[in-house]
């Protein structure tokens, strides 16, 4: 998980929530849906707030990180919206992920609220590929209800490193610290169309630990 920085909700969905009895999903709903999926793909950078694989507006969720059963109030707050990917929807759930292993189950933070600041919560090997936290309720969360160390996502991020190594060792010789700030920058970065590389973060520690080392 990285920090998501939430923009401004769209204005479909300020106009939609002053309706008497406006709920999600309700009556002439889609296009504001589709507004909300917009602007939620903007703000983190088409990367699922929760595993951080590329997420398309054709294939993707909108996570109430409060759920909608429990917390009614929350359901049109755009503040508890995040943009998910599919986390293997119609398989078995231990073949789940993300917002879709998650269902109506709470965890602790929400990489969208600042005050939590999510980053220093998190932990990656970049041996194992999985991912950790310091917090034992969290770390429990993000196995057994986000399942973030499913076999697939623990693969992709490998995969993603060794093509970060790849890019690394074409040039002979050792890096320098201007070479791999240059590819740290990239990976901080959104591209022209507002897009993260996918697995974002646990490349970025990668990354921030080689730098380190030529300090």
């Amino acid at each position: 998980m990285k920090k998501i920085e939430k923009l401004g909700e769209p204005r479909q969905l300020t106009e939609y929530r002053s309706k008497p009895g406006a709920i999600y999903d309700g009556p002439n709903f889609t296009s504001v849906k589709n507004d909300i999926k917009k602007q939620l793909l903007k703000e983190q950078g088409h990367l699922c707030a929760y595993c951080m694989a590329r997420v398309k507006i054709s294939e993707m969720k909108v996570e109430h990180f409060l759920c909608q059963t429990e917390n009614d109030k929350e359901q049109l707050n755009y503040k508890n919206l995040l943009g998910c990917c599919k986390g293997g929807e119609g398989n078995k759930p231990r073949n789940q992920t993300c917002d879709t292993r998650k269902g109506s189950k709470s965890i602790l933070f929400s990489p969208a609220n600042q005050a939590y600041n999510i980053e220093s919560k998190i932990k990656y090997s970049t041996t194992s590929g999985k991912i950790s936290s310091s917090d034992t309720i969290f770390n429990r969360q993000i196995n057994d209800v986000l399942n973030l160390n499913f076999s697939r996502l623990i693969t992709n991020r490998i995969k993603a490193l060794e093509g970060v190594e790849n890019f690394l060792n074409k040039k002979a010789g050792r890096r320098n610290k201007a070479e791999i700030q240059k590819v740290i920058e990239t990976y901080k970065s959104k591209n022209a169309n507002d897009k993260f590389k996918e697995y974002n973060a646990y490349i970025l520690h990668y990354l921030n630990i080689k730098l380190a080392r030529l300090k």
